[in-house]
This record gives C-alpha cells, sequence and structure tokens, in this order.
C-alpha cells in the first residue's frame, strides 16, 4: 500500500496519529472500530515502522532478528495469528560453548526428550534444576520482590556463574539488547514467562506481516505513508509536503528519540542492533531452535537458519541464515564468518553475504527500577504512544497504543 497526497490546504481529521509503526496501528484501528475519524500519517513507504520485511531475491529478510512470542496477552486483542501461517522455533537452544554444539531441551514441551535433556552436557545438573524450579515460577507470573539487575537476580537464584554466562547471558542480552545482564530482571523475567508459556514464532510471509495485517483493520483514505512530520506546535502538525493538521486530538507513535524532539518531552534512549543475513548452498545444521553465542568470543550474540524455521523464508533452494550482534554497528562481515567457521567449519566459506542491518532504535532502553507503564498524556488532548511508554517489546507496542485510544474514547 503506498498511498501519497500533494501538499494542499487539508481539513483536520479528529484524532490525527504520527506513525504507522504498532502502536499507531493499534491506536487507530481501536478508535476506527469505535466510528472516530483517524489520520494516521507515517514517515516511511510502508506501515511496520521497525518492525518491517524486505524481500532480497528469493529471501525474506525482516529487519533486525525478530520473533514473535505467542504468549504475549495483548496479540488476540490485535492480531490474527492463524492467518500469520506461523512457523515455530524448537523449543531450548543450541549453546556454543568453546565452540562447540550442545542442545538445551525444553523438557516441558518435548516430553519425551527428558532423557536426552539430562544427559546433556550444555549446564551443569545443578543449574537444569535451577532452570525448572525457575520455569515452574514463570508460569504462574512470578517476579522479583525488588527489581535488580538481571545478573544480580540470577546470582541471588543460585545459577552458576557458567550458567550465567554461557546460558542466560547471549539469550536475554540479545533479547535485551544489552551489552551485559544489566537489564531490568522484572522485564527479563516477563519475557522468560512468555518464553515458557509460549513459542518463538515468525510468520510465513515474515514479520512485516504483522503490521500489514493490522493495517487492513484502518481503511486506505485513513493512511498517509511518505508523509513525514516536519514539526509540532501544540496540537498543530506540519508535513514536510506543506501539508497542515488541526487535530482534536494528537497521537505521536515513534520511537522515543523521535517522540522527545516532535514533542520537547523526556528522552527515553535506545540500544541499537546489528543483523547480518547470508545465504548457503546447505544449511550448515538441522536445528531450528536458536543458537547462543555462550562464550562470547565473537561479535555474534545468537544466530538461527531461519530456512529451517520457515521455508519460506528462502524459496530458491538455498538457506537463510541471520547472526544477530547487539549494539555492534562496526563489526565487519569478516569478523561475523570468522565466528560462525569457528562453530561450523569449512562450509561456511561457501556462505553469501546478502544485508547487513543496523538498527539504530531497535529498542528503548529499560533500567532496573523503571515502571512498566509510563503516562502517555502529555498534555490535553496530546498523546505519546510506542514501547518506550510500556515493556520494549511488541507487546509493549500494542498495549500502549490501546492505553492512548483507550483514554481519547474514556473522554466522551
Amino acid at each position: 500500500m503506498s498511498i501519497q497526497r500533494e501538499p494542499k490546504n487539508s481539513s483536520s481529521p479528529e484524532t490525527l496519529i504520527i506513525g504507522a509503526g504498532l502502536a499507531g496501528l493499534a491506536a487507530a484501528a481501536l478508535l476506527k472500530a469505535n466510528n472516530r475519524e483517524v489520520l494516521v500519517v507515517e514517515a516511511a513507504d510502508e506501515v511496520g515502522g521497525r518492525v518491517r520485511t524486505d524481500v532480497h531475491g528469493e529471501f525474506l529478510l525482516d529487519r533486525g532478528f525478530q520473533v514473535l512470542l505467542t504468549a504475549y496477552p495483548e496479540l488476540e486483542r490485535h492480531v490474527d495469528l492463524d492467518a500469520l501461517d506461523l512457523s515455530y522455533f524448537e523449543p531450548g537452544a543450541v549453546l556454543v560453548k568453546k565452540d562447540q554444539l550442545s542442545r538445551l531441551i525444553d523438557p516441558a514441551k518435548r516430553p519425551l526428550a527428558v532423557f536426552t535433556a539430562a544427559l546433556s552436557r550444555s549446564l551443569k545438573t545443578k543449574d537444569k534444576l535451577r532452570l525448572l524450579k525457575l520455569r515452574i515460577l514463570l508460569s504462574k507470573s512470578w517476579e522479583p520482590k525488588s527489581d535488580i539487575s538481571m545478573e544480580s537476580a540470577l546470582q541471588e537464584l543460585g545459577f552458576s556463574s557458567d550458567a550465567i554466562g554461557s546460558f542466560f547471558f547471549p539469550l536475554l542480552s540479545g533479547i535485551q539488547l544489552t551489552p551485559r545482564l544489566e537489564g531490568s530482571a522484572r522485564l527479563g523475567f516477563y519475557i522468560l514467562g512468555c518464553l515458557f508459556r509460549g513459542s518463538a514464532a515468525v510468520p510465513s510471509q515474515g514479520m512485516g506481516e504483522i503490521p500489514k495485517q493490522m493495517s487492513r483493520r484502518i481503511s486506505e483514505d485513513s493512511l498517509m505513508l511518505n508523509s513525514p512530520v516536519e514539526s509540532i506546535a501544540g496540537r498543530d502538525v506540519f508535513l514536510k509536503n506543506g501539508l497542515k493538521f488541526q487535530p482534536a486530538q494528537l497521537i505521536v507513535a515513534t520511537d522515543g528519540p523521535s517522540a522527545s524532539q516532535l514533542l520537547g518531552i523526556e528522552t527515553v534512549y535506545s540500544r541499537s542492533q546489528t543483523c547480518m543475513y547470508f545465504s548457503a548452498p546447505v544449511a550448515p545444521s538441522k536445528d531450528s531452535a536458536i543458537f547462543l553465542a555462550g562464550e562470547g568470543q565473537g561479535p555474534v550474540r545468537n544466530m538461527a537458519i531461519l530456512s529451517n524455521v520457515a521455508p519460506s523464508y528462502a524459496t530458491g533452494g538455498q538457506a537463510l541464515i541471520v547472526a544477530a550482534m547487539p549494539g555492534d554497528n562496526d563489526v565487519t562481515t569478516d569478523e561475523v564468518l570468522t565466528q560462525m567457521h569457528r562453530w561450523f567449519g569449512e562450509c561456511v566459506d561457501e556462505w553469501n553475504h546478502l544485508k547487513t542491518f543496523g538498527i539504530a532504535h531497535s529498542q528503548p532502553l529499560f533500567e532496573p527500577g523503571r515502571p512498566f507503564r509510563r503516562p502517555i498524556e502529555i498534555s490535553d488532548n496530546c498523546f505519546v504512544c510506542g514501547d518506550h511508554r510500556d515493556t520494549p517489546s511488541i507487546q509493549g507496542a500494542l498495549v500502549s497504543g490501546r492505553r492512548a485510544a483507550e483514554t481519547i474514547l474514556s473522554k466522551v
């Protein structure tokens, strides 16, 4: 969908939403469902914000290594999961320690694999028992009494330094995009709980299908693409194409730094992510789980063979591989391939680099002690939403968009 309008004097909608990411689309759909007049303006040529998928020849490349956690409770309000035709990652993980691969199986989801899990040398027996206990706790939505760093919380639960470094570090730092495990334990355990209770998946046509599906809940004339905002003065909104709007309600649904620049509010800083995609004549492994770099000997924190998970991501007979480097914007292709060569051997010599994505505002910072929800009403009838107002996740983006729309609806 590509909609453009020529600069001209414009009538103002009842509600103007800046940004067609998940938060903006969630807000727009709820307002439209309640018969409110809505216009969404988006700077890019497609909806989705950070959740987009590029077609690269015979491959689908998500912008950043992203997965959908099916246990997110807000999903069912906004997304038809069946229509997304999800493909699922294998529960558990492949741990890489001293360049040796070992499988950590989730016996709760693969009961017949309990014996294999017990024999695995990926974690010590005491750590496996503690992980099982933690899994039981999180299935009941347990959270720590005080919000400390994830590393400190894991130490308090008795996990060994080996388990923290080889399993939790690559898993959670890859999700929270933290250089170490200094992020919020409350958030980390919430994400772990969603992983344990549900599945990690990708839509068959890429993560970008999520916002595309959501955008179908609003009419085409309620969406303007290729329409960046130049400035905001009160509730007067000036677009770079010359249009000006004076809506009754304004929702800014952008990333944190952009919202701060437009509205002059406190900045919520972001963490960055770099990911690289490679094609290969043959997949280096049959595993469809996420690979975790357990010892930090290289820039890659985690990786996956996406064509094993979702064959629709690579339709030309080759394998598709993604490697993720949270925060590492200066990593080179040679550095990544060197690390992968240690993992998989000479077959890596045949890999072909497809594309690198560097996402500066991949995820908002979430420090220990930060509340799960921040205020969304900035001033009278001016609102801000996005995962920087809730939890940094798809869940948080959807919740914040709904909160903004519900606040508007409650005023009349």
